[in-house]
């Protein structure tokens, strides 16, 4: 059994970045569940990724595929390694909460699914946050999921792209902002191309906005 992870893919990330290569060489099409606490707190993050058809092959190349789907250990061990190395980029997740950083305790319920019409492979996990931020109208809780590198694009699927789940959720509103890629392009800064790509990813991601009104 072979397993490719997605940090295969990543190996841009370990050098500087030509500036032919500054654009995406793997898509993934993004949905997010933001999970909220009886408090109306930013409690956890699912982040669920559809890989497209390409790197999707390229991850699974090689191992058996009986009756039409892939082992369930097989898509295990895939899950394992990918959340192993993703680890080190903080699975490519930003949190904050007026503008503080919140560091994320150990994803849980990780898993992978494949999808035989589609042909394209999906890895879903939830991300705890350490210690549970509050949602206000003063100071909103936010989250991006981006690539720093700009390696990978990650963007929103046009339907159900973020859900609100929880004891609070009825109290709570969300509302994804994305930039205008085509006038990003043309604001980057020279540098961003004679200096290595370290943070290009940022300007390109979308950033998740939570608020929640207090119990009645």
């Amino acid at each position: 059994m072979r397993i490719l992870p997605l940090v295969a893919a990543l190996l841009a990330l370990a050098v500087p970045a030509r500036p032919a290569a500054a654009h995406p060489h793997v898509w993934i099409d993004l949905r997010t569940e933001a999970h909220v606490d009886a408090e109306g707190r930013l409690a956890a993050v699912t982040i669920v990724w559809i890989f497209d058809e390409f790197y999707s092959a390229f991850a699974l190349d090689g191992l058996e595929k009986p009756g039409g789907d892939y082992k369930p250990e097989d898509l295990a061990a895939l899950t394992d390694v990918n959340m192993s190395n993703l680890a080190e980029f903080d699975y490519f997740t930003e949190v904050t909460q007026g503008g503080a950083p919140a560091s994320f305790g150990e994803p849980r319920d990780a898993h992978s699914t494949w999808n035989e019409e589609s042909g394209r492979l999906t890895l879903t996990f939830t991300l705890p946050i350490a210690e549970p931020r509050p949602a206000t109208g003063e100071a909103p809780a936010a989250y991006r999921v981006y690539d720093p590198s700009y390696y990978i694009s990650i963007d929103y699927t046009e339907k159900d792209a973020l859900r609100i789940v929880g004891e609070a959720a009825a109290r709570c509103e969300a509302s994804v902002e994305t930039p205008n890629v085509e006038n990003v392009w043309t604001t980057l800064p020279e540098a961003a191309f004679t200096s290595g790509q370290s943070q290009m990813g940022a300007m390109f991601a979308a950033t998740a906005t939570l608020t929640c009104r207090a119990a009645e």
